[in-house]
């Protein structure tokens, strides 16, 4: 990813990670953080930055290690969703926990999309893509499903051809967290194809802004 897609992706998507910051279980039991960011075994857990809630912090690995015991003995809350948990946890997530853990998410997506043969089809051109399109992309890639890949609209394939104006009207996920997100990830995408066209510095990323495309003649 370009370094300022790296430096505004934990902005974009703390907004979701953070509306669960504290541990969980989610539906198989295992001990869950943010928007399905598994620590489970408790090691996972430990290379994340946790405080108390209210402020304050770091805490030690002791509190951590005994807040993920807490959660992982309560299946009976399992049902009743992750917020269930908040009322028996005392610990969530820093600001560096959050930045930490979205960016430990976002390299396992790029590792995927450059190793497994069914996404490099559709996405091998990643690294060359302008900072919008890389952040659309990851924020599509968060919305609920792993990977868009076959059969997801014309998503993927517009990817493929670097087609963003496409990608903008095929970029809309379904999800609890999709309010507020899909217009984002859509004017990322119209951002791309403006700076595809202009010819501007792929590196550098417009989002929040828009990028207005230079009109010929």
């Amino acid at each position: 990813m370009h370094q300022s897609v790296i430096t505004a992706l934990p902005t974009f998507l703390k907004q979701y990670e953070g509306k669960v910051n504290f541990m969980y279980l989610d539906v198989k039991g295992l001990v869950t953080v943010g928007i399905g960011h598994l620590i489970d075994p408790v090691h996972q857990a430990l290379k994340l930055e946790f405080g108390p809630k209210g402020g304050g912090g770091p805490v030690s690995t002791a509190e951590v290690t005994a807040e993920w015991q807490t959660v992982k003995a309560r299946k009976d809350l399992i049902n009743k969703g992750g917020e269930a948990f908040g009322a028996i946890t005392r610990l969530v997530l820093t600001d560096n926990g959050i930045k930490k853990m979205v960016l430990d998410d976002a390299n396992a997506i790029e590792s995927y999309i450059k190793t497994n043969a069914s996404a490099q089809k559709f996405y091998a051109n990643f690294d060359k893509w302008p900072a919008d399109a890389q952040l659309g992309f990851m924020g599509v890639a968060w919305g609920g499903i792993p990977i868009p890949q076959f059969g997801w609209h014309k998503f993927p394939e517009a990817c493929r051809v670097e087609d963003w104006d496409t990608a903008a009207t095929e970029s809309k996920i379904s999800s609890a967290i999709a309010t507020g997100r899909n217009e984002a990830h859509k004017l990322m995408f119209l951002n791309a194809a403006a700076v595809k066209s202009n010819g501007d510095d792929i590196t550098q990323l417009c989002w929040p802004n828009r990028q207005g495309r230079t009109v010929s003649g």
